[in-house]
């Protein structure tokens, strides 16, 4: 692969941190009534309602914020490899994106085969669907592909059928074709794609990587090295090899 292979570059989110503004206030009078014992009694029993019911509240928007989306997010994270393979590879990637596929068309067959294949390596999938609504539909119908066990395969057809960026490549109707095409069950496919099943893993996802402060797809994280963009074999071997001697 060319060294000259643009990677994507995500545009930068500006902080959405609001201002906090601090307020002077007078100091009021001591009550001296609050020393006194009845005083104390009839403050006390308003705070422990208060309190108890400060907590209800708390319990009830856990429950709320506890759906079955919330468990998707991170159960079904896809990997490729031997769970016990030494070595991680993270990527950050966008299935629209072209230095995206131009990695997993060429690059990544020969991580593959080399580190992969044996053992040594494991590949761990992060959604980075930056450029679109396809990216996004994209990425929840290669997760709804990951139910029945063909994450990777539906990757490689993505990968293998990039034109344009929400164009049409990947509309819904596509990516249903794509399933099929490989053997997917259609009618549960179908409906988690339909259903953006996993529109809150994809969204987890790319806020993660909001976080991280990644701008440019593909992104990879090898041990403590950063590498970005569709780079040479070489330049990932040279990065798999360093954290392989750190073990």
């Amino acid at each position: 692969m060319s060294k000259r292979q643009r990677n994507r570059r995500a545009p930068s989110q500006p902080s959405s941190e609001p201002a906090i503004e601090r307020s002077a206030t007078k100091p009021r009078r001591r009550d001296r009534s609050a020393n006194r014992p009845g005083a104390l009694r009839r403050l006390a029993f308003p705070a422990i309602f208060l309190v108890a019911g400060l907590a209800g509240i708390a319990i009830v928007a856990l429950s709320l914020n506890s759906p079955a989306d919330a468990g998707d997010t991170y159960a079904s994270r896809p990997v490729l490899g031997e769970t016990s393979a030494p070595v991680v590879i993270h990527e950050y990637g966008d299935f629209q994106c072209p230095s995206c596929g131009a990695f997993a068309r060429s690059i990544e067959p020969q991580i593959r085969a080399t580190y992969i294949d044996t053992g040594r390596v494991k590949l761990v999938w992060h959604d980075f669907a930056w450029i679109g609504p396809e990216s996004r539909d994209a990425a929840n119908a290669a997760r709804c592909a990951g139910d029945q066990d063909k994450f990777w395969e539906f990757h490689d057809v993505l990968y293998g059928n990039q034109a344009g960026e929400n164009a049409g490549a990947f509309a819904k109707d596509r990516l249903k074709a794509f399933g099929a095409s490989i053997g997917l069950e259609p009618a549960t496919f179908d409906a988690c794609v339909d259903a953006n099943r996993y529109a809150g893993a994809v969204s987890a996802d790319f806020a993660d990587v909001r976080d991280k402060g990644f701008n440019g797809t593909p992104t990879f994280l090898i041990g403590d090295q950063r590498i970005v963009g569709a780079q040479p074999f070489e330049t990932f071997a040279a990065a798999i090899e360093a954290a392989l001697a750190t073990q």
